[in-house]
């Protein structure tokens, strides 16, 4: 089944933190990461200072159920 998690850090550091650990867990938990997709953005905050916001969707999946669509190329001829 599909799997989803969200983090939002306000550096890049801490993101990339995240997403290294949880690419650790996924390893030792025989889960495979299907996709990343990373955004990020800034606002004011009340004092107006600027806030950065940087965030990471992960799709993963575990690697024994993971079945092959019916678009995906099992074996070319």
């Amino acid at each position: 089944m599909l799997k989803i998690k969200v983090y939002d850090c306000e550096t890049e550091t801490d993101l990339e933190k995240k997403l290294n650990q949880l690419s650790e867990q996924c390893e030792e938990h025989n889960q495979e990461i299907i996709d990343i997709k990373f955004s990020t953005s800034h606002f004011p905050d009340e004092n107006q200072e600027q806030v950065y916001s940087f965030s990471a969707l992960v799709m993963y999946d575990d690697k024994i159920s993971r079945k092959p669509k019916k678009y995906e190329i099992v074996e070319k001829v």
